[in-house]
């Protein structure tokens, strides 16, 4: 979705009024951290901590390079301790003003963590895909020092749009496990494989350099492990807290990996597959490895892991372990009494055992390949259970053998839950609240979607489980309102089937689609009406989404029907809904006043809008803040109104704007990109044409780049960026321009749209400019003495039946006369020249037009200079037929 504010009145404030496209920012939004905004460097995310023994490998010489780099390779082979190492040297060093640690294992978790990252970047709320492309436009623009790692991730496509820009100050680190994934052009993949036999055997015995009695057979075992530097870890663990050697953690290692073979290859074959990145070759191993520490460990330990496993999308914070739910859960499965302490005692143990790490900002990992046997273990008592119902199960009488087996594993009650509901418990107990800080939402929406993806249909059974639910909310409160639909689509649709339409759940899910789903609809009429039905229908009529979808309605009949002053009253009525609900001050309120402004400048009350209008930004600047999103928006109208009156000090006041539109909404948002264009169009009285030219063709670079050559807005910056060169004296190139964008329109907009019948006037004037341009272009030259009243009937001849080539064929007629050679000089010759190859285009030769344009291009730099007006009006013509040659 491409999150935009209110548009202004669009097309640079000349006579065309476009742009009434709508989108209502979501009121629940992220504090700053803690972290005052000039405090460097930030670090954010959760780090993982360096693991024991760790140890800088050869490889990672090459993270060294720069630029944007995937560690690839199967998991556990030492990816994101490469990519902790290289971090954590970086800030020794003091090379590092921002490090950015984001758990990449989907979409949304990566956005999550920019907005985190945007959050202690600028010092204020962040919230959705705007905040998202200011925080990468920072780190494309700044001058400091920074790191983004990505690790885990499991589908490129999940950084479309999202890989942090190339820059000379800054370097991105991926981790995957897909080693055959397609990156884009310019990153650099390095491939990440076990330690070799030298380097597991260092390993080996640095772990035991207290001890070196210990290292005993650490050349035999570190063959027999494959250099797999998780079993490695688990044995160098092994030995440490048995004081035993590695000698006897292989014979013992050997034996349990021998006895545990038969179930666990089947499982790897069969009911729980292995995914890409966990190897076969390996998988034995660290089950054996994995069983032997679990025999070091209390009794409470196992079960806190169980959970931990189930929920393990990335780091799992403290709080999921400190939370009443599980201390209730563990205290009615193991039959005695459980406090936090113990729990957070079990989760200390599970560290020391190598089982899990415990970082500086109180969160728990699991290494992949431990939380993959932890849930095979767990598969096998969920499907033992599930067994034991099946035997307890009796047919009914008469039944076959066959028939009878069939009938008990189809109809055998659920097993009973073995943790999953009590993990999201847990889950929803620790969760922050919608306005704290962002980064930890993204840890508990990568541990909602671990579990979702684990044990869904558990958290089904009987109801929808709060914690799916949640993780829609965080989505939804974050502002990233497209993922947010998609979720709470899906949502619905299994509400629907598993509980029915009239359940609460049921009904619950509907109305947070409702809302997600109006922060969607822009300014469609149709759209708009419907969806407001089902709000008033399902969550009220004063409820805070009907009432802001009521103005949206009201706004889009108003500002598409002139004269109708009906939109205007349901406007006004919203407007006093809203007062008496939610509050003078509130965001929603004050958005439905600037649409009232809209709807008075629109309607040319240029005073009574400008009251107001200062009133509203005064009243946002108290209530919200001086960068606060809405508070913007009316800014940038004050300033068009103004501008519309022909006050003074509009300029100034229009560059501070962008400047903070870029700092708030970033450089490449819609509003930014319209106070440019509207800056340049200001700045034209005052300008050369040609200059005026060149900083409109700078803001239609960046739309087009941003939203594409088909937006409203790009059109009005072509339509604009015409009637400049024409003011330059270009009849003819305005008119080729001005023929592509009447095309495009045509295309888009419908055929009573009011810019559409602006371009069709502007169109045929420029034609008539353009054809007759030929008499003044060539009495400019060649001086008045020329009769040319025999020449007038063939050109309005032409003129009137549109006939481009007919035109060239005139000014290739006067370009061949004798008496135009007679007094023909060289840059009266070149003007000539670069006017017929127009036509020529224009005729539908494009081609042509730019072979043409580059002759005349190079003469006129070569004889008049670079910066004449000539060679700059030739380049300009040159580059549009070039382009419309390629894409005609």
């Amino acid at each position: 979705m491409r999150a935009t504010g209110p548009a202004t009145p669009s097309f640079g404030l000349r006579e065309v009024r476009a742009g009434r496209d709508i989108s209502v920012t979501v009121n629940q939004q992220f504090a700053a951290p803690e972290q005052s905004r000039d405090e460097w460097p930030k670090l954010v995310g959760f780090v993982p901590p360096h693991a024991a023994g760790f140890r800088y490998r050869g490889i990672a010489g090459e993270l060294g390079a720069g630029g944007t780099v995937v560690l690839a390779g199967m998991s556990g082979a030492g990816k994101t301790q490469l990519a902790v190492g290289h971090a954590g040297q970086l800030l020794e060093r003091g090379d590092l003003d921002l490090l950015v640690w984001l758990t990449a294992e989907s979409r949304e978790a990566v956005q999550l963590g920019y907005l985190a990252a945007a959050a202690a970047v600028f010092g204020e709320e962040a919230v959705g895909e705007q905040a998202i492309r200011r925080f990468l436009t920072w780190l494309a623009e700044t001058s400091r020092s920074w790191l983004v790692v990505l690790d885990g991730l499991m589908e490129v496509e999940d950084l479309r749009e999202l890989w942090p820009p190339r820059h000379k100050t800054g370097q991105t680190v991926v981790t995957t496990r897909e080693e055959d994934a397609v990156f884009p052009p310019g990153v650099r993949r390095i491939r990440v494989d076990p330690f070799d036999e030298t380097e597991a055997v260092a390993y080996l015995r640095s772990r035991q350099a207290g001890s070196p009695g210990r290292a005993a057979g650490a050349d035999e075992l570190a063959n027999a492990l494959l250099g797999f530097p998780p079993t490695l870890a688990h044995a160098a663990s092994w030995v440490a807290l048995r004081d035993a050697t590695y000698a006897e953690f292989l014979h013992a290692w050997s034996a349990r990996r021998d006895r545990l073979r038969p179930v666990h290859s089947a499982l790897a074959h069969t009911n729980m597959p292995l995914q890409n990145g966990f190897s076969e070759t390996v998988h034995l191993d660290v089950v054996a490895t994995c069983a032997l520490m679990l025999d070091l460990a209390d009794g409470l330990v196992r079960p806190v892991l169980d959970l931990a496993a189930r929920v393990a999308g990335g780091p799992v914070p403290m709080a999921f372990f400190e939370s009443p739910a599980l201390s209730r859960f563990l205290a009615t499965s193991t039959g005695r009494d459980m406090t936090t302490d113990d729990v957070r005692h079990a989760v200390n143990q599970a560290a020391r055992l190598g089982l899990v790490t415990v970082d500086d900002r109180r969160s728990v990992r699991l290494d992949g390949w431990v939380r993959r046997i932890l849930l095979e273990h767990l598969y096998f008592a969920r499907e033992q259970a599930r067994e034991a119902l099946v035997d307890q199960w009796s047919p009914p009488p008469g039944v076959n053998d066959v028939t009878a087996a069939w009938l008990a594993a189809a109809s055998a009650p659920d097993p009973p839950a073995l943790g999953e509901r009590a993990a999201g418990d847990a889950l929803l107990d620790a969760w922050p609240e919608p306005r704290g800080e962002a980064g930890p939402h993204q840890v508990f929406f990568s541990a909602a979607r671990a579990l979702r993806s684990w044990a869904e249909e558990e958290l089904w059974r009987g109801r929808c489980h709060p914690v799916l639910i949640r993780a829609g909310t965080a989505l939804k409160d974050a502002g990233l309102t497209q993922p947010a639909a998609l979720y709470f689509q899906y949502l619905h649709r299994k509400a629907v089937r598993r509980l029915g339409q009239d359940h609460p759940d049921t009904h619950e899910i509907r109305g947070h689609l409702l809302v997600v789903r109006g922060l969607l609809v822009h300014d469609d009429a149709d759209p708009l009406r419907e969806l407001l039905a089902e709000q008033t229908r399902t969550l009220g009529p004063l409820n805070r989404a009907t009432l802001s979808t009521r103005g949206k309605v009201a706004f889009a009949q108003a500002s598409t029907t002139p004269g109708d002053r009906g939109g205007e009253e349901e406007l006004a009525k919203v407007l006093d809904d809203q007062r008496r609900i939610l509050g003078r001050t509130d965001a929603d309120t004050l958005l439905t006043r600037y649409f009232l402004g809209c709807l008075r400048f629109w309607s040319g009350d240029l005073d009574g809008a400008l009251r107001e209008l200062k009133k509203l930004e005064k009243d946002q600047r108290r209530a919200l803040k001086h960068d606060h999103p809405y508070t913007l928006y009316t800014r940038q109208l004050v300033l068009e109104t103004r501008a519309a009156k022909e006050e003074t000090g509009v300029l100034g006041a229009l560059e501070e704007l962008i400047a903070d539109q870029r700092r708030v909404l970033g450089r490449d948002s819609e509003k930014t990109l319209v106070t440019r264009h509207n800056l340049a169009v200001l700045r034209l009285p005052g300008n050369d044409p040609l200059d005026g030219a060149d900083e409109l063709g700078s803001v239609l670079a960046d739309f087009t780049r941003a939203f594409g050559p088909d937006h409203r807005e790009t059109l009005a910056v072509r339509r604009n960026l015409a009637a400049t060169w024409a003011e330059a004296g270009d009849e003819v190139g305005a008119l080729a321009q001005l023929e592509g964008v009447l095309r495009d329109a045509v295309r888009v907009f419908t055929p009573d749209d009011r810019d559409l019948e602006g371009l069709r006037r502007l169109h045929d004037e420029r034609r008539h400019s353009a054809c007759w341009e030929v008499f003044d272009e060539f009495e400019r030259i060649w001086g008045p003495g020329w009769h040319l009243s025999q020449r007038k009937a063939a050109v309005s001849s032409a003129s009137s039946a549109g006939d481009a080539l007919a035109m060239a064929r005139f000014w290739r007629e006067i370009l061949e006369s004798p008496e135009a050679a007679a007094s023909r000089e060289a840059e009266g010759e070149l003007s000539v020249r670069r006017i017929l190859a127009c036509w020529l285009g224009i005729a539908g030769y494009p081609a042509d037009a730019a072979a043409q344009l580059g002759q005349v291009l190079e003469e006129a730099s070569r004889t008049c200079g670079p910066d004449h007006r000539i060679t700059r009006t030739a380049r300009h013509n040159l580059g549009f037929w070039r382009s419309r040659a390629v894409n005609p």
